[in-house]
């Protein structure tokens, strides 16, 4: 018995032994060793580049149609609010309201020298108008301040100052001088410009003021004489002696770079034209010192003669005898009421086309073209960068004005 219980101790400890045995290594089975999965490489494709759309490219081109004509508005002196308003005078409140209501009926000012080559210019939607001052210099036309500003008791000045507030009413006058009778008002007192003895040097200074800022300076003969009265050696003299004294004051202040500036247009003295056909041939063939024809001769009308000026586009145009009218409270309404006689400027695109066709003169004549047939613009004049085109009765020419 005892036996039989030792061997079976044995025999437990055996097999313990051998159970222990196998978490120490005895008949160990081998852990599986875990095998990585590789996960397949995406190369990404290359992200196409969007193709950039092409913006069209179009040249603008302004566009004046039907019959061109334009008011062509004379004014003389400018004075306080209580002096009389006439056919020479008008208040500089009474200007200041004139120049809005032009401005509120759509018009804008032009140079009188654009009106006769053709090349005038507004905003698109405006109307063009003409400003002329005949008779200076007198101060209450145009002073100019120390600070180089125009003062704001000249017409030119009130002028200057309401383009400052309406800038696309535009800064454009002429003033046509008499250069034989007139000294110059450089010192103010109260409400009034005097003579002092500096007039020569402020005169000097307000003409080159003037031209460099752009207002054009024509001439109305040296004693603003009767032209019907005066023979055709008379008129040269007048013309000529007019632009030499013109000369000496810009010569005065070193200012001569200025006299290639000055245009040959004349304002008959009251409108009034030669009577001869000698005095009007010498009125017509007038040189002046630079060696310029005459541009244009202006007329002079009262209110009650007035009538718009042809363009030079126009079959009645005669630039020897320019209609203007007298700038009265009644001339303004009157201009008003013919406003829609007077064309509007209008854009046209031309195109599509490439930038490098707004420097070829052909190609732009030919954009003119196309456009017309396909609908799109009216034939009329044409303004594209510097040129000037007329298109009519289905073709397209470059325009030169008649000399």
């Amino acid at each position: 018995m005892r036996k039989r219980f030792l061997l079976v101790l044995i025999s437990s400890l055996l097999i313990s032994t051998f159970l222990s045995g196998c978490g120490t290594g005895l008949f160990t089975t081998p852990t599986p060793t875990a095998t990585a999965t590789l996960e397949p490489t995406i190369t990404p494709l290359p992200t196409a580049t969007p193709t950039a759309t092409p913006v069209p490219y179009y040249i603008s081109a302004q566009t004046w149609t039907g019959d061109i004509q334009v008011p062509i508005l004379i004014y003389h002196r400018f004075g306080n609010d209580d002096h009389e308003l006439t056919s020479m005078w008008v208040t500089r409140s009474v200007f200041k309201e004139q120049l809005q209501k032009l401005y509120d009926a759509g018009f804008s000012a032009i140079s009188l020298s654009s009106w006769l080559d053709g090349t005038f210019s507004v905003p698109n939607g405006r109307k063009p108008i003409i400003l002329t001052i005949d008779d200076g210099w007198s101060a209450d036309q145009v002073f100019v301040n120390d600070d180089g500003t125009p003062a704001d008791y000249s017409g030119i000045g009130i002028l200057y100052q309401f383009v400052k507030d309406h800038p696309d009413f535009q800064f454009n006058v002429s003033i046509n001088v008499i250069m034989g009778d007139k000294q110059f008002g450089d010192l103010r007192y109260a409400d009034w410009n005097f003579v002092g003895p500096n007039w020569q040097k402020k005169l000097a200074d307000t003409i080159a003021w003037s031209i460099d800022n752009g207002v054009e300076v024509f001439n109305h003969t040296y004693t603003h004489v009767d032209l019907s009265q005066t023979d055709a050696a008379g008129v040269k003299y007048q013309l000529a002696k007019n632009d030499e004294a013109l000369r000496y004051f810009l010569e005065l202040i070193k200012r001569d770079d200025l006299e290639a500036k000055l245009g040959n247009v004349i304002a008959a003295p009251q409108g009034i034209m030669p009577s001869t056909d000698a005095s009007m041939r010498a009125l017509r063939n007038y040189i002046d010192p630079e060696g310029k024809a005459v541009q244009a001769v202006l007329g002079a009308y009262n209110s009650n003669e007035g009538m718009l000026t042809p363009s030079v586009f126009s079959s009645n145009y005669d630039r020897f005898n320019i209609p203007r009218v007298t700038a009265t409270n009644y001339s303004i309404d009157w201009v008003i009421s013919l406003k829609d006689q007077v064309p509007t400027a209008t854009e046209c695109k031309l195109g599509p086309t490439s930038p490098e066709t707004a420097n070829d003169l052909t190609a732009v004549q030919n954009l003119i073209s196309a456009a017309i047939q396909s609908g799109t613009c009216p034939e009329g004049v044409y303004h594209v960068q510097n040129w000037v085109f007329l298109a009519r009765n289905g073709s397209v020419n470059q325009f030169t004005p008649p000399q």
